[in-house]
């Protein structure tokens, strides 16, 4: 009935609409973020049990042992993700450890 406030209206419910779809958004990519930033902590207390084990009991047989570039023996772990979206994903490595046994 009163076309002069129909505009403003108008105006209020789009600019709330889009700072609302602003935010979820925002918090969308924050918690993907957030799930990838704990990665190293996972693998430093796996490597860690693994060295532990291998100094009480000196076997090699249950860990994860590769040669390195210098070709010694090795414990290695990495993480690795992809990043992108659909047909443009890569595959990168988040966080990798190296210990030498030798």
């Amino acid at each position: 009935m009163n076309k002069k406030a129909d505009i403003p209206i108008t105006i209020l419910v789009i600019g709330v609409f889009v700072i609302c779809t602003l935010a979820l958004i925002t918090f969308f990519v924050s918690s993907v973020k957030e799930k990838n930033s704990f990665v190293g902590v996972k693998l430093m207390q796996k490597i860690n049990y693994q060295i532990e084990d291998y100094f009480l009991h000196r076997d090699l047989s249950n860990l994860d042992v590769k040669t390195n570039s210098q070709g010694q023996k090795a414990l290695y772990q990495e993480k690795k993700d992809t990043e992108g979206f659909l047909w443009w994903e890569k595959e990168v490595v988040l966080f990798s450890v190296e210990y030498n046994l030798e």
